[in-house]
């Protein structure tokens, strides 16, 4: 872009060139919600901005994709639910201000799980449908941030804006060989994403590199530190995390051959051991509490909504009630906000105190063995079949395979997912790097270091280089 053989406009028509070939045609991956109609429009105006006064910042003129959760000025915030297609955002979320003000364009909105909740459809929802895996037409995009991660995958934009709150953000990254982080709870504002838990949403970046993903840090939490030099893993100590073990056996031998890699890297591998109930918070905390909190975030982001959009959560539970039967509501989820709805009043089993006091315990852990990181698979298996397939190459003997990032979920700690490897049937592995609170740049940096030294992503073959003209 600086020496003009690049322009803003030209990078648009290209991404919007693959969505067309890809997304909306070809595999059909039906990642995109909406295209932003005047996308062109304000990529023009950033490249006469370039050419009379620099770039405002590295994003200047780069095209991204937000998940539908996150309010955009110009297109709905959906969050998957056909019965949410008339809430028109009267301003852009905080993240997605910031990031527009670095000069990133917003592309499109990306589908999604519907409200974040997969309940059993990962990648589905009444409003877009199903999103599909480039790398495996027959297994998930994981969720709920699925349309980001297979965008991105797919080279749809060159990074997207995801949610997060049991694993939105990274379960996506994992399945898609991409950078997937969650950062310290409370780090970046979430102000204008519909909620689905207030004690444990937060937004993420999802991208190809950690690099790219520190760019995306950098003007979300300006003053934060990530745009400072990379790391080295010489001499580092690095606690691995055997309790998610044995849920299948390519993902254990990839994490194998991951902390060989760090041990011939020159870093320090210290086996751990979680505390109890590590592979259960979901069922012992995290569920319930979400629970308790999910309609009364609900109420408050509706009713901030302009007129014909649903006033409250009872409003847009009988919407949802009536939505179309040729692409229904996911049943699950309708089920269980009803049932948050008619429990509302009720208090969780336990509160989020509780939760934080795993992080304690993860904290003595870090202390007792002298380690900067703790190093797992992302997912104990690799991406399941979608819901309305059966794919026979999948195998899992985990009860929650999804069990290891509920841990950064439950303490509030940074949690990076970066590939790790392929399986057989061509489906990616991720392997992640969870932090104690307010170590995102750290582990950051550990995490693009060990993409250096493996450098595993490689695009899906489902969606190849688009010859144009």
């Amino acid at each position: 872009m600086r020496t003009g053989t690049l322009s803003a406009s030209g990078l648009v028509d290209f991404y919007l060139a693959r969505i067309a070939a890809f997304d909306k045609s070809g595999p059909l991956i039906n990642a995109i919600s909406w295209v932003n109609p005047v996308a062109l429009e304000e990529a023009r105006a950033l490249d006469q901005e370039l050419r009379a006064s620099g770039p405002r910042g590295p994003l200047h003129g780069i095209p991204m994709v937000v998940k539908d959760n996150i309010d955009t000025v110009g297109m709905p915030t959906t969050a998957g639910c056909l019965a949410l297609c008339e809430a028109y955002p009267s301003a852009d979320a905080q993240c997605v201000a910031r990031l527009r003000e670095a000069g990133a364009i917003v592309l499109a909105k990306a589908n999604m799980s519907e409200l974040a909740a997969s309940n059993g459809r990962f990648g589905y929802s009444s409003a877009n449908g199903l999103t599909l895996n480039p790398y495996r037409l027959s297994r998930n995009a994981s969720g709920s941030s699925s349309g980001t991660g297979a965008a991105v995958a797919a080279n749809f934009a060159a990074f997207g804006l995801g949610t997060d709150s049991f694993g939105s953000v990274r379960g996506p990254a994992c399945v898609h060989a991409l950078t997937g982080v969650r950062p310290t709870h409370g780090l970046l504002d979430a102000e204008g994403v519909l909620p689905l838990a207030a004690s444990f949403d937060t937004v993420g970046p999802v991208a190809r590199c950690a690099a790219d993903a520190a760019v995306v840090l950098d003007a979300l939490a300006p003053g934060a530190g990530f745009s400072g030099t990379p790391t080295s893993m010489p001499g580092r100590r690095l606690g691995v995390v055997a309790d998610f073990a044995g849920g299948n056996d390519e993902i254990d031998g990839l994490f194998l051959a991951a902390t060989q890699t760090l041990r011939g890297a020159g870093a320090e591998t210290i086996p751990v051991r979680l505390p109890a109930g590590a592979r259960t918070l979901y069922t012992d905390l995290l569920g319930d509490i979400a629970r308790a909190e999910w309609v009364f975030g609900l109420d408050s982001w509706l009713e901030r909504l302009p007129g014909g959009a649903p006033a409250d959560t009872s409003a847009l539970l009988a919407r949802m009630a009536a939505t179309d039967v040729r692409r229904p509501v996911n049943p699950l989820t309708l089920l269980a906000l009803r049932q948050a709805y008619e429990t509302r009043d009720l208090p969780p089993r336990a509160d989020r105190q509780a939760a934080r006091r795993f992080g304690a315990m993860l904290d003595e852990i870090f202390l007792a063995n002298g380690v900067e990181a703790l190093v797992f698979p992302t997912l104990s298996c690799p991406a399941s079949p979608r819901f309305d397939m059966v794919d026979a190459t999948y195998h899992c003997r985990a009860e929650q395979p999804l069990a290891p990032m509920h841990m950064a979920s439950a303490a509030g700690f940074p949690e990076i997912s970066v590939p790790m490897g392929f399986t057989s049937a061509g489906v990616p592995a991720g392997v992640s790097w969870l932090g104690r609170a307010g170590s995102d740049v750290l582990l950051l940096r550990l995490a693009s270091a060990f993409e250096q030294l493996t450098r595993h992503r490689r695009p899906p073959a489902s969606t190849p280089p688009l010859r144009l003209g």
